[in-house]
C-alpha cells in the first residue's frame, strides 16, 4: 500500500488539468514483401509493434472505432484481423482470390474486397466474417475502391479495363460504368462525398459524384499509385513512381510536388497536418502545411498500403505503463522514477513507457497505470 500512497502524493504535485486522453494518432502499414503490419507512433514517429499477418500484406482499414483492422493478404487469399489494443492478429478469414483492397461501411457491418484474379468484388459480413451472397462482377482485375461518405456507393478501379466500376451498395449491383485514362490503380472520395479522385495513366482524373462525370484531369507524370484526400477536404495527395504531388481540390489545381523514391501508398492524419508516404522500405512523413519532409521511418519490407487513425489504447497494444525496461514487469525503483518525471527532476525520456500519451509529461492516471501494474501485472494501456 505504500506504492499506493506514494503515486498519490505525486498525483498531488502534478500541474492541474492534466488529465488527457489516451488515444493516439497511429500508423498502420501493411508491408507486403514480409506479410507484416509496422505500426508507427506518429507522435514520436517510432515503430512501437510489428505485427506477423498473411502473406503479400496489400491494403489495411480500421473498423471506425478503430478498436481493430483488416488486412487484406493477396497471396495468402485471407484476411487478419487485428486487436489494436494489444497488436496482435485475432481471427484469419478467407478473401476470395487474390485480394486487393478494402473498404468498410460507415457502421462497421459489411467489408468490401476488390479480387483481382476473380474479377469481382466480395462483400462480408464483419459480425460472422462470412460472405454475404454473389461476388458482385466488376472489370477485369480490380484494384482501388472507395465508398462514398453516405455509403450508398462504391467506385471500384478496373486496371486492364481502363474503367471506374460505380456500385449501388443497396442492391450491390453495378449500375455505371466511367472511362478513364490506361491502367487505373487507386480511387478516393472527399470528405463531403461529391468528388472521386482516380490514378490513372499519367493523370488523377476527378469525377463528380452526382453525374459520374469526369471534372478534370490533372496531369501528374507516369504510372500514377496511390490518392488520399486530407479529412479536412482541403488537398489530395497522389503518388507516382518518382515523386509525391500536392493537389488543391478548390480550385482543382497541383500545388506542387515533391522528389521521392519510388513513392507507393500514402495516407494523411485525422488533423489533415502530417502525410505519411511509403518510399522503399521506409514512411516518409511530410509536413502538410510547409511541405518538410521529417527523417524516414524504417518499416518492413515494400509497404503497400498506411491507414491511420485515433486508436483508443494508442499505439504500443498491450505494454505495461511504467515498464522503463521493457522486461514485462514494473518495480518499486520504476515507479519512483515516473514519480520523480511527474515532480520535473528527471526527463521523461527515462522511463518513455510511464508517458501512455507520448505528450512529454506523467500525470495521475499514468502513475496508477504503473501502480497497477505492478500489484496486478501488466494491463491494457
Amino acid at each position: 500500500m505504500w506504492v499506493v500512497r506514494i503515486a498519490l502524493l505525486a498525483a498531488g504535485l502534478v500541474v492541474a488539468g492534466a488529465v488527457r486522453s489516451t488515444a493516439d494518432v497511429c500508423a498502420y502499414v501493411a508491408n507486403s514483401g514480409d506479410g507484416s503490419v509496422s505500426v508507427i507512433d506518429t507522435a514520436t514517429n517510432t515503430v512501437c509493434a510489428t505485427i506477423p499477418v498473411g502473406e503479400t500484406p496489400r491494403s489495411i482499414v480500421f473498423t471506425p472505432d478503430a478498436t481493430r483492422a483488416y488486412v487484406a493478404n493477396g497471396h495468402s487469399r485471407t484476411l487478419s484481423l487485428i486487436d489494436t489494443a494489444a497488436n496482435r492478429v485475432i481471427a484469419t478469414f478467407p478473401a476470395g482470390r487474390d485480394p486487393r483492397d478494402l473498404a468498410l461501411t460507415a457502421d462497421g457491418t459489411r467489408l468490401y474486397v476488390t479480387n483481382g484474379s476473380s474479377d469481382a468484388v466480395a462483400l462480408i459480413d464483419t459480425t460472422t466474417q462470412m460472405f454475404i451472397g454473389d461476388d458482385i462482377p466488376v472489370g477485369n482485375a480490380p484494384r482501388g475502391i472507395a465508398l462514398t461518405a453516405d455509403g450508398s456507393r462504391a467506385y471500384v478501379t478496373s486496371v486492364v479495363d481502363d474503367q471506374v466500376f460505380v456500385i449501388d451498395t443497396a442492391s450491390n449491383v453495378v449500375f455505371d460504368v466511367i472511362a478513364v485514362g490506361s491502367g487505373p490503380t487507386n480511387v478516393a472520395i472527399t470528405p463531403d462525398g461529391t468528388q472521386a479522385y482516380v490514378t490513372n495513366g499519367n493523370a488523377v482524373s476527378i469525377i463528380d459524384v452526382r453525374t459520374n462525370h469526369i471534372l478534370r484531369d490533372l496531369r501528374i507524370g507516369n504510372s500514377p499509385r496511390d490518392v488520399a484526400v486530407a479529412p479536412d477536404g482541403g488537398r489530395a495527395y497522389a503518388t507516382n513512381n518518382e515523386a509525391v504531388y500536392v493537389i488543391d481540390t478548390a480550385p482543382q489545381s497541383i500545388d506542387t510536388s515533391i522528389l521521392m523514391t519510388s513513392p507507393t501508398a500514402v495516407a494523411v492524419t485525422p488533423d489533415s497536418r502530417h502525410v505519411y508516404i511509403a518510399s522503399g522500405d521506409t514512411i516518409v512523413v511530410l509536413d502538410a502545411t510547409a511541405h518538410i519532409v521529417v527523417p524516414a521511418i524504417a518499416v518492413g519490407a515494400a509497404p503497400l498500403s498506411i491507414a491511420i487513425a485515433d486508436v483508443p489504447t494508442g499505439c504500443s497494444g498491450n505494454a505495461c505503463g511504467g515498464d522503463c525496461t521493457g522486461d514485462g514487469t514494473v518495480t518499486v525503483e520504476e515507479i519512483l522514477t515516473a514519480v520523480r518525471i511527474a515532480l520535473g527532476t528527471q526527463p521523461v525520456s527515462t522511463c518513455a513507457a510511464a508517458d501512455r500519451n507520448h505528450d512529454g509529461q506523467i500525470a495521475v492516471d499514468e502513475i496508477l497505470t504503473a501502480v497497477h501494474a505492478a500489484l496486478d501485472g501488466c494491463v491494457p494501456p
